[in-house]
């Protein structure tokens, strides 16, 4: 199991930002030898290592609250949307833009699979399947990144909750997103 380095640099750039010392007694020295390279964004790496590093950070940086991880999903959500994934975004469409998911998530990682099915005019319910079930700091921060994407396709007031959570011991996870 892989993921894109441009997911990794999030994890990485963190780590290195808040100090890497500590986040020492979580680092296997895989982890710290990835830590010391340079991470290009084209280039696919360990996802077990981006796992631990993500963990890491929402321990040592957002002292576990998963609602600073989640703005974390905002914030990266927007650095990246409007960069190497610009073309995610459709002007005035949020539908179309969350619909881009679902071929652009085998660019993020290289398993798992995500669904996006109408549920109204202005709301869909989005499906992760096949992932790492039991992730929820992962998946709060893909809330806030769905949200913010809703947000710069032109939909206002988003509203992203779950329907069925995978580490609970729900199927897969489901996200019901709604826009004005």
């Amino acid at each position: 199991m892989q993921v894109k380095g441009s997911m990794m640099m999030f994890v990485v750039k963190g780590v290195r930002a808040a100090g890497v010392g500590r986040f020492d007694h979580l680092l296997s020295d895989a982890d710290r030898e990835l830590i010391g390279q340079r991470i290009l964004p084209i280039n696919w790496y360990p996802f077990d290592i981006y796992r631990r590093l993500f963990d890491g950070l929402v321990t040592v940086v957002a002292r576990g609250d998963l609602t600073t991880v989640k703005q974390w999903g905002r914030d990266y959500g927007e650095t990246i949307l409007q960069g190497v994934y610009r073309s995610v975004i459709v002007a005035g469409d949020p539908y179309r833009t969350l619909k881009n998911y679902e071929q652009r998530f085998s660019s993020f990682y290289d398993f798992g699979r995500l669904e996006v099915a109408t549920t109204g005019p202005s709301a869909v319910e989005l499906t992760i399947r096949d992932f790492d079930p039991s992730w929820e700091a992962l998946y709060q921060m893909i809330s806030g990144w769905l949200e913010r994407s809703v947000e710069l396709a032109g939909g206002r007031g988003p509203k992203v909750d779950f329907a069925e959570r995978s580490w609970i011991g729900d199927a897969a996870t489901v996200y019901r997103i709604s826009w004005r």
